[in-house]
């Protein structure tokens, strides 16, 4: 199947079943986006939302939820996903940096590193700019990325390490993720190659996942520049403070008035 390549030219969401079970042990980000949903007293709008495992949770605890994504097969697994468990959702394909609903939300977030695919500064100024045109009076916009650790950017870029194993959705055998990792310093990017290996049938397939990293101060600088304030920075998803060594940058923001 063709890849579909969005901002970043990555090809990972071809498939959203396969994208699910590479991604299942994923979910403690869910409390902490619920919450935020709750808090906002109001519409909530999820940018990048794949497959819906955030947007339909929070359909189903009575949230007014829209998931927007570029990824249309992404999108209609989250369809069929989101009419299986009876949560009315309103998904729509689009790109997050250039989107208009013609409607405001309380809150618009972006979770699971998806900001990272944003690498351009055109992007981000696409990005910041689609969800300030989106966001209500007194709306956030939430998002968290990892925070960079040097030691890990300097891993061999000759090195193929196994990632994930899991059952292949489509009930041919196990998959075998195995992961080549490069850092590129001029761009600010880690370029990913993953080879999913049927056990079965002993064939690979290659996808590609270019994630831009952003430093600390570098990304409340970009949040400043892009014309929005930070109102907390969380170091993990559980809100606890940000220090130095701090896994997550967790940012809720508002536009600058």
């Amino acid at each position: 199947m063709k890849g579909h390549r969005i901002a970043d030219g990555s090809e990972i969401y071809w498939d959203g079943l396969q994208y699910d079970a590479f991604n299942r042990p994923q979910s403690d980000d869910l409390p902490f986006y619920l919450a935020a949903a709750r808090r906002a007293r109001g519409p909530v709008l999820e940018l990048a939302c794949g497959t819906g495992r955030l947007t339909i949770p929070l359909a189903r605890a009575g949230l007014d939820v829209t998931g927007l994504d570029a990824a249309a097969p992404m999108l209609a697994l989250a369809g069929r996903k989101a009419a299986a468990a009876g949560a009315r959702v309103q998904f729509v394909k689009g790109d997050a940096r250039r989107f208009r609903l013609g409607r405001r939300f309380k809150l618009v977030f972006l979770a699971f590193n998806s900001l990272q695919h944003f690498g351009r500064p055109e992007d981000l100024a696409g990005l910041f700019a689609s969800v300030r045109r989106h966001l209500a009076p007194g709306g956030r916009f939430v998002f968290d990325v990892p925070n960079p650790d040097p030691r890990y950017l300097v891993r061999d870029p000759d090195e193929l390490l196994p990632v994930a194993y899991y059952d292949d959705p489509s009930g041919k055998g196990k998959v075998l993720v195995n992961e080549r990792f490069s850092y590129d310093k001029k761009t600010q990017t880690v370029r990913l190659a993953w080879h999913y290996r049927s056990e079965r049938t002993g064939r690979t397939l290659k996808k590609t996942l270019n994630l831009r990293c952003f430093f600390p101060e570098e990304l409340l600088a970009l949040v400043r520049c892009n014309g929005f304030r930070v109102l907390a920075r969380y170091g993990d998803l559980d809100r606890g403070p940000f220090r130095s060594d701090s896994p997550r940058q967790v940012l809720a923001c508002s536009p600058l008035l």
